[in-house]
């Protein structure tokens, strides 16, 4: 759902770095949770969710002010 609101909004550029941006933060996070705060994923499993639920926004965020569409481009499209 996110993400279809956001892709309306994203060069194509920024669409792949959002999927490439989201896989290696989702990754560090769960080598974090798992690997260094020593959590199991029953232990730990709300605290895993939660996290990706925060760095799915925050990472939308920067994708949305790095890789805007041009509002020249966004009439030219309508």
């Amino acid at each position: 759902m996110l993400e279809r609101l956001l892709f309306r909004h994203l060069t194509k550029k920024g669409k792949i770095g959002y999927f490439l941006g989201f896989l290696v933060l989702a990754g560090l996070w769960a080598y974090y949770v798992l690997g260094i705060a020593g959590r199991s994923m029953e232990e730990g499993r709300t605290m895993f969710l939660v996290g990706l639920i925060v760095l799915n926004l925050v990472w939308a965020g920067v994708c949305l002010l790095l890789w805007r569409i041009p509002k020249e481009e966004k009439k030219q499209m309508n």
